[in-house]
């Protein structure tokens, strides 16, 4: 991190309204548009289902003391998932451009906003992500001996494995993740057949004493904020919308479609992981899903599904490494971030290396659960601003003419529970006797942004 905070600082910042409002995508993004609907519903999937989906379970019963209670979490997150990408799918609708949040919030609201959230994108969006789920990886590694030296050894080289194979070519790198997606997609829904037909549904009301203390609604929130992390890539297509085939409409229909199917799943998933094992043996774990596989299948399906889980995590790395340096691109495109990081032939080489070196200091550095608070409340924070945007002037449309349905409820709707469940988690962690690193480190993060903004501001007078 310091040495990403030193390349921002000693970057002259030319980042105006003009500038932004006015860029336009380059040659490249407008003529040569690679991806389709299929590779943008992959490249969705890929983003969602990673680590979130495999591990925050176990966490979430021993906070909440009930499994029923555990897939109510999931259906709010999955509702609040599907409020969301509607309500990104209207941005998308009047600015149809590789950004992400970025885009839109330095369109709508102002420069150092959308600054803010590439910000986050760079330090935590994509990074924190990247390394979470590259770390949750090696849980799924057969290996003799584990130490914490091997298990960021092998993440590193699993970060590193998905950076190559996206950094020549868009279209090899796009088929490549396409094909394992489908063969994520159609082992796990194996699984979920599977394990519905043996599970158990009185096991979902078995109870445990509560592991967190404390007022209940900072409890909830906080499982809120990591199960909604878990569907944080229902938005990926907005990154990469400038190189999409027919534009808004694809990238409108990849997100809502894909979000819906992605929580029935997640729901189906968390249904098998919670009704088939027993209850003490799935408290607190980071391995509930291979806990439930054995009570599923025995011991031959345990290994079968730590090897799903292993495809799907490392699918997962491969779709954000695709993703996120296009955010990075387009803000080095408009002056925000040094040039160096804008595309090379198509593909945003440095921006990948810069993105992947970055999770690799998360990787070796920051505990799993860290990782977890961290970048689920900075990320609750940058979507909840940006969907934030559709009650604004420059996105809100005309009367009659509104970009999302039941405007301004959903979006008010959206980006305020967000926000809350961001706020009340942060505050019930911080009171505790022993607050999370990750918190903190999130709150540094954030500062540390608008810090570097304001001076490079001052840096560069008149720009």
């Amino acid at each position: 991190m310091p040495s990403s905070n030193g390349l921002v600082v000693s970057f002259s910042f030319r980042l105006n309204r003009a500038n932004v409002n006015h860029s336009s995508t380059t040659t490249s993004e407008s003529h040569h548009r690679p991806i389709g609907l299929i590779s943008l519903v992959c490249l969705i999937v890929a983003n969602m289902i990673g680590a979130g989906v495999y591990t925050t379970s176990g966490f979430a019963v021993a906070a909440l003391g009930r499994p029923l209670d555990v897939l109510v979490v999931w259906g709010i997150g999955g509702a609040i998932a599907i409020a969301g990408a509607i309500c990104y799918g209207g941005l998308a609708r009047q600015l149809v451009q590789s950004g992400g949040e970025y885009l839109f919030l330095a369109n709508g609201v102002h420069p150092l906003a959308g600054f803010m959230a590439g910000w986050i994108s760079l330090l935590a969006g994509f990074t924190g992500a990247i390394a979470y789920a590259a770390v949750t990886f090696t849980n799924y590694v057969d290996l003799p001996e584990r130490t914490h030296s091997t298990n960021s050894w092998i993440a590193s080289a699993l970060v590193l494995a998905c950076t190559l194979i996206h950094f020549f070519r868009t279209e090899s790198g796009a088929k490549t993740q396409n094909v394992m997606v489908f063969i994520k997609l159609l082992a796990v829904l194996v699984f979920v057949v599977w394990g519905v037909a043996v599970s158990d549904p009185q096991k979902l009301l078995a109870r445990t004493d509560p592991a967190s203390n404390g007022a209940a609604a900072g409890v909830w929130a906080t499982q809120l904020m990591w199960i909604s992390f878990s569907f944080a890539g229902f938005n990926a297509a907005i990154y990469v919308a400038g190189e999409t085939t027919n534009g808004e409409r694809t990238v409108r229909q990849s997100m809502l479609w894909s979000t819906i199917g992605v929580t029935l799943l997640y729901f189906a998933l968390n249904y098998v992981f919670l009704a088939t094992a027993p209850l003490p043996e799935i408290v607190g774990t980071p391995d509930i899903a291979a806990v439930s596989a054995s009570y599923v299948g025995g011991a031959k399906m345990s290994i079968a599904i730590r090897a799903i889980i292993a495809l799907s995590l490392a699918t997962s790395v491969s779709a954000m490494i695709q993703a996120g340096p296009r955010v990075y691109a387009k803000m080095a495109h408009d002056g925000v971030f040094p040039k160096l990081l804008a595309n090379s032939h198509r593909v945003p080489r440095a921006a990948m290396l810069l993105q992947a070196g970055l999770a690799l200091v998360l990787v070796w550095f920051v505990q799993l659960k860290e990782i977890l608070d961290y970048t689920s409340f900075l990320l609750s924070v940058s979507s909840a601003a940006t969907v934030g945007c559709l009650l604004l002037p420059r996105f809100r449309g005309q009367p009659g003419q509104r970009p999302v349905p039941f405007w301004p409820w959903l979006p008010t709707c959206f980006s305020t529970v967000t926000l809350g469940i961001a706020v009340i988690s942060c505050h019930w962690q911080l009171t505790k006797p022993q607050a999370d690193r990750g918190i903190w480190l999130g709150l540094v993060v954030f500062a540390a942004g608008a810090v570097i903004y304001f001076v490079s501001r001052l840096r560069s007078p008149g720009r």
